[in-house]
């Protein structure tokens, strides 16, 4: 497996697992609440059903921080690859350049190189030239030394047979002699001329060498100057790639964040709607006790001290001695004797939604304590009655005063007629 998969996968894997998690649980979170539509669960059921929300709730949140906190860490590494790809440009930028002077450094080596052998070829052509000028006077130089000793040096035989006279004899004598040192000066300016061209020569060559040891150096300078370029471009290309993979690993874990939060939301929905139960069973919540409702909602009623009062709850008859309970799961506010109600148990069941219970003969809970409607928090008694007939009752929601009748279910209480 090459380097770039195992970044890549051990970069995105962590991602994707999240992701396909989120979804997985986001369906389950979904489906829960459609379980709770039916009949009222118990409440040990809820308060499992709450627990386990609860600890979704925290393990989701957990999950989006590593989230959040491995999108900051891709980030942090795409801010450093994005230097990194800035410098590597700064630096092909340099080569390049370098490159350049290079190339224009070899172009003048080059047009002196062609110079140079330009003018060697002509010092060649023209010692060559030389030369040959010079091989033909020596020749020629032959053929009047090897002319002049046939004819002997001026003697007196050849005065004597000559048909010439002495003088004439003399003066082609002198002449001859004249040309030779000619033909001889010739020569030697021609070796003299020679001499130059081959210093001349073995100068330019020499030049040429150094000329194409430059070449060559900057040949090798070039090639090192292109083998560090493909490097940095190698380099490059990892780093737009890891840049890439960053950036997908940060795309993929943005999904599963949003995913996960979507979750988060769907499963705080879950707990409200769990929390709410209270809300979501009206009509089913079981009565305090089962009976008659002797006063409505909002019915003035008369006490046995003859005083007239609207009641903001109801009123239900049942025998002494009965059990009261709690109509749903809560945590009491309250219990003990209240002014204008008796002894009187208070119970939150979440939301701002309060029973009130009063009336009663003897509470059997205290404040703080976790009830739900199985729980015994009071005895109905005759004293309690005295004055006020029935059970008090009364539902609210924050300060408003709500029907009880309402909320309890019809089978397991009547109504006077």
């Amino acid at each position: 497996m090459s380097e770039t998969a195992i970044f890549q996968g051990s970069l995105v894997g962590t991602a994707r697992r999240l992701f396909a998690a989120a979804g997985f649980v986001l369906l389950v979170a979904v489906l829960l609440p459609a379980t709770d539509a039916g009949a009222a669960d118990s409440p040990e059921v809820r308060q499992q059903k709450k627990e386990e929300v609860a600890k979704g709730i925290k393990t989701y949140r957990i999950n989006i921080r590593r989230l959040q906190e491995g999108i900051k860490k891709q980030q942090e590494q795409i801010t450093r690859t994005r230097q990194q790809e800035r410098d590597l440009l700064a630096e092909l930028q340099n080569i390049d350049l370098r490159l350049g002077e290079q190339l224009e450094k070899l172009d003048v080596l080059e047009a002196r190189m062609k110079a140079q052998r330009e003018l060697l070829l002509v010092k060649e052509r023209e010692l060559q030239r030389t030369r040959s000028e010079k091989q033909a006077v020596q020749d020629h130089l032959m053929k009047r030394i090897q002319a002049y000793y046939k004819m002997g040096s001026i003697g007196f035989i050849n005065v004597t047979f000559s048909a010439q006279t002495l003088p004439e004899l003399m003066r082609f004598h002198d002449s001859f002699q004249t040309l030779i040192r000619y033909d001889r000066d010739v020569i030697a300016t021609f070796r003299h001329t020679i001499n130059e061209l081959e210093a001349a020569i073995e100068t330019l060559e020499l030049e040429e060498g150094l000329l194409q040891e430059f070449i060559a150096q900057n040949a090798r300078e070039r090639e090192k100057l292109d083998d560090i370029r493909q490097e940095k471009e190698a380099l490059l290309v990892r780093i737009r790639t890891q840049q890439k993979l960053h950036q997908q690993a940060i795309e993929e874990m943005q999904q599963a964040s949003a995913s996960l939060s979507s979750s988060l939301q769907v499963l705080e929905k879950k707990e409200d709607f769990l929390d709410q139960s209270f809300l979501r069973n009206k009509g089913k919540l079981p009565p305090p006790v089962d009976g008659t409702i002797i006063t409505r909602f909002k019915e003035h009623s008369t006490n046995r001290l003859g005083i007239t009062s609207l009641s903001n709850g109801i009123a239900i008859e049942a025998p002494t001695g009965t059990m009261v309970r709690a109509i749903h799961e809560g945590e009491v506010m309250f219990a003990g004797y209240l002014r204008g109600y008796g002894n009187t148990v208070i119970v939150n069941h979440g939301y701002q939604y309060y029973s009130i219970t009063s009336r009663v003969e003897r509470i059997l809970i205290e404040k703080g304590q976790r009830v739900d409607e199985r729980t015994e928090i009071a005895i109905m008694g005759e004293t309690a009655t005295l004055i006020n007939e029935g059970l008090y009752f009364e539902i609210r929601h924050g300060s408003k005063n709500l029907d009880p009748s309402d909320w309890l279910d019809p089978s397991r209480i009547s109504k006077k007629p």
